[in-house]
């Protein structure tokens, strides 16, 4: 960290045309306006909030959201695997389950254990991903970790007709072919892509093969309002969910996962600064899930065959008054859910099979006086499943100079609890401050401090545990100005957690991952005239797990991703890229001895813009 803020400072010469890390968000001179349930710009913004953007996923050329969660300071991936298998990932060591993941406003954590699989959210459909590191329940409901809010591309408004292909490959045959169509004729507007991965796997175990559609359909209404219809399918089979269990005698095969997302929503300007917003959506989740072990002759079979069904749908309706510096926002959410699991291999009944409504009121605002934005919020949620619970939020912003803002905010919030164990809530209460400043020259950083108390929280693992936790730290980000095409960018974060009932600091093991340093580094370089774009980046953990624990942290993992647009003077011209990942056999595993890291891998592609 030292280093890279010590050589950003010596950018006297820095070139204007600054490239944008991926690992911060935007500047404040150059603000962006979430879009959460009031949109605002990042610059009034009181949660710990990050941005990333198309052009940021296509320099990573990531395969899935996994691929970019990796790069975020804050949050850390248990294990890295063959693209599209499964892993576990924490935000300031908020395990997934209390995360909540958005596509388009429709949730994509399950029912059972409330976990959304980040290696089977593809990218090539992402115009942005908003994270909020954090209690967000008052705008999205039960988050209670944070939110990883997921905003899909839109029509093309420019042009009729317009596309892109891509294809790659590389080490044990891992590839990913991708295609996509937009654009706008009169009134109405399209957005169209699909998508294959696929990999023999680059650790034992672990090859994959996935498919997806996505398509948007916007028509423009009388009236200068909007309505918006989108559908998404996906189809993956990703192989072992550990890649060493045959070693010790059992399975766990994940053979096949199946989503169907459909949306349909309306937006209607009702006069000055009042606008409607009504949404619906429907979904399907079929989830097929193997345990096997070695029979009386020693071979592999499968005893459990698990099925889980989840069914939803749901309705939305908004009212927002207002602009970004002032505004007001109330909501009213209606869902249904319908979740099931069963052995296919037994006679048994489900283990579940509940029905459930679930109701929603809130309202959240900003007001701007002068430097300082207030930003209350509340909810109500009457659950259906885990009982009734009240969120409540306040925020502030303070713009001391143009580029110089201090945030603080305290919320409460709730996750809910699994559907097999409904019988309570979890909730947490955090306080967080922060400043953001590009004050010092060629130099912009960020500081945040959480405090966040955890009640009943509710842990992974065979032996699922409900313990009170105190988990508090903070958190860096650095970037630089441009010196000859090169900056850097660097992110540091650490966490205390401890038992807030004996006092004693929580370790890294089977049920959760508390990490207590995690750092990230990066190294862009963008050359414009030339077509040239690249970016080293660094991974590091250290774990804190118990000295006979699997977990390993050996090294930081450096990946390095190039890009260059040849003739980038004309417009339809292809563009050649290049990854190189773990350059050098880094170890970073919650459990070695069933999630082996891929070891160093290679691939390149070409992907070519119309």
């Amino acid at each position: 960290m030292l280093i890279v803020l010590v050589v950003s400072s010596v950018s006297a010469y820095a070139d204007d045309d600054s490239s944008k890390s991926l690992l911060s968000p935007e500047t404040l001179e150059n603000p962006i306006t979430l879009s959460t349930t009031n949109p605002r710009p990042i610059s009034i913004t009181a949660e710990n909030t990050t941005v990333i953007t198309a052009a940021d996923i296509s320099r990573l050329n990531a395969h899935t959201l996994a691929d970019v969660l990796q790069t975020i300071p804050g949050i850390q991936l248990d294990y890295q695997r063959s693209p599209g298998t499964f892993t576990l990932y924490n935000i300031q060591g908020a395990i997934n389950t209390t995360v909540m993941v958005l596509i388009d406003g429709i949730r994509q954590n399950d029912f059972l254990q409330h976990i959304a699989v980040p290696g089977l959210i593809t990218v090539q459909q992402i115009e942005r991903i908003e994270i909020i590191k954090g209690a967000a329940s008052t705008a999205w409901g039960a988050a209670l970790g944070g939110i990883i809010n997921i905003i899909t591309k839109s029509p093309n408004l420019d042009r009729p007709v317009s596309g892109m292909v891509s294809a790659s490959t590389g080490s044990q045959f891992t590839s990913d072919s991708r295609a996509e169509l937009s654009g706008t004729l009169d009134r109405f507007g399209y957005y169209l892509t699909a998508g294959h991965l696929r990999s023999d796997g680059l650790s034992p175990n672990t090859a994959t093969s996935m498919n997806n559609l996505y398509s948007k359909l916007s028509y423009l209404l009388p009236g200068k309002g909007t309505a918006t219809f989108g559908l998404s399918y996906l189809a993956a089979r990703p192989g072992l969910d550990e890649g060493d269990t045959v070693k010790w005698g059992f399975v766990h095969d994940n053979n096949q996962y199946r989503r169907t997302n459909g949306f349909l929503k309306f937006s209607q300007p009702l006069g000055n600064k009042l606008t409607l917003d009504i949404d619906g959506y429907i979904t399907n989740r079929d989830d097929q899930t193997k345990w096997g072990g070695r029979n009386e002759q020693g071979d592999i079979v499968f005893f459990n065959h698990n099925s889980l069904q989840e069914t939803t749908r749901g309705i939305s309706t908004r009212i927002f008054w207002g602009d970004a510096q002032r505004n007001l926002a109330a909501r009213v959410d209606y869902g249904h859910a319908h979740s099931s699991d069963r052995d296919l291999l037994t006679p048994d009944p489900p283990s579940i099979n509940s029905r459930w409504d679930n109701w929603a009121l809130s309202a959240n605002g900003a007001y701007t006086f002068g430097k300082l934005t207030l930003l209350p919020g509340v909810r109500y949620d009457i659950t259906g499943i885990s009982g009734d619970y009240f969120s409540y939020t306040l925020g502030a912003t303070y713009r001391v100079t143009e580029s110089t803002s201090l945030r603080a905010y305290a919320a409460q919030g709730n996750s809910l609890s699994f559907a097999l164990d409904p019988r309570f809530i979890q909730k947490t209460k955090t306080v967080q401050g922060g400043v953001e400043s590009g004050a010092v020259p060629y130099l912009w950083l960020k500081g945040t401090y959480f405090y966040n108390t955890l009640r009943d929280n509710q842990s992974m693992g065979e032996e699922a545990t409900k313990i009170n936790q105190i988990r508090q730290g903070f958190e860096l980000e650095a970037r630089s100005t441009a010196l000859y095409g090169f900056s850097l960018a660097s992110g540091y974060t650490y966490l205390f957690a401890k038992n807030s009932d004996t006092g004693e600091r929580l370790k890294t093991d089977s049920n959760q991952t508390v990490p207590p340093h995690l750092v990230k580094l990066a190294i862009n370089y963008d050359n414009t005239g030339l077509g040239l774009r690249g970016t080293l980046i660094g991974n590091y953990v250290w774990w804190n797990a118990p000295i006979d624990s699997f977990a390993r942290d050996g090294g930081m993992i450096w990946n390095l991703h190039l890009n260059w647009k040849l003739r980038p003077a004309y417009g339809v011209i292809p563009e050649l890229f290049f990854s190189g990942h773990n350059l050098f056999n880094g170890v970073q595993s919650t459990d070695t001895s069933l999630f082996t890291n891929t070891r160093r891998w290679f691939e390149g592609g070409v992907r070519f813009a119309f």
